[in-house]
């Protein structure tokens, strides 16, 4: 078995045992601060909560099942788009979930669309600036020919995603998950979010660089990566429990 292919065996299992974590987690979960989905919804009703955690639950697990299953079959692109897709479609059904959910318990009423006050958003310019500047690099080894064609959709899509969401998280009416929206999660994610960023484009610049690990070379990468993934989660799950919920 080659490196390659054992270093994405290992991140698909380690990545995907971590989800079905999460996705029991998020399934189990009732009132605790920190867990399950939350959005303006599951605060103003707590059968949307239930419906959404079950629905996000499922889907995470299952996405996590599914890198473990696929990731001997899959490249290291493919389970990106996996991964992006599962995630993607989860959080879609669990916010449509909630929402209807809230909409029946008042009587097919609109949900509110805004806040009642005026909420300063979070300053999160120097992370967007670092995004901006991943991509510029994952751009230029791209121009460079240094990156293979389908490698530099899939992760530029993805760079492109992380931007995207960092800065979706930095306006409130989009990204308030907690009653009083005081940034500090919103900080958090666009931190993680930014570490992730950073973690794609220094992998894809070694490999555009020739690296080739040898068998210790792997370890050190994989432990690595899954280091840095886990404290991007660590840190984003932090803000939300001090964002505070009740």
């Amino acid at each position: 078995m080659e490196g390659v292919e054992l270093l994405r065996i290992l991140y698909g299992t380690f990545l995907g045992l971590f989800l079905i974590i999460a996705g029991v987690l998020t399934f189990t979960a009732k009132d605790e601060p920190g867990i399950g989905f939350r959005i303006s919804y599951t605060y103003l009703s707590k059968k949307a909560r239930r419906k959404a955690n079950r629905i996000s639950g499922i889907g995470t697990a299952i996405t996590g099942v599914s890198l473990m299953v696929l990731s001997p079959l899959l490249s290291f692109a493919w389970l990106a788009v996996l991964l992006l897709l599962s995630i993607g479609t989860t959080v879609l059904f669990a916010y449509l979930t909630a929402k209807r959910e809230y909409e029946l318990e008042e009587l097919s009423e609109k949900a509110p669309e805004k806040p009642g006050k005026v909420i300063k958003p979070p300053n999160l310019k120097k992370y967007i600036a670092l995004q901006t500047a991943f991509l510029a690099i994952f751009t230029g080894l791209c121009i460079a020919g240094r990156v293979p064609r389908e490698t530099a959709i899939v992760l530029g899509g993805a760079l492109i995603l992380l931007l995207a969401l960092t800065f979706l998280v930095s306006r409130p009416l989009v990204f308030q998950l907690a009653p009083k929206f005081k940034g500090k999660m919103a900080m958090s994610f666009a931190r993680a979010l930014t570490l992730v960023s950073g973690l794609t484009t220094a992998e894809m610049a070694l490999a555009a660089l020739g690296y080739e690990p040898g068998p210790l070379g792997v370890v050190l990468l994989l432990m690595t990566s899954l280091g840095v993934i886990f404290y991007a989660a660590f840190i984003a799950l932090t803000g939300a429990y001090e964002e505070g919920y009740y």
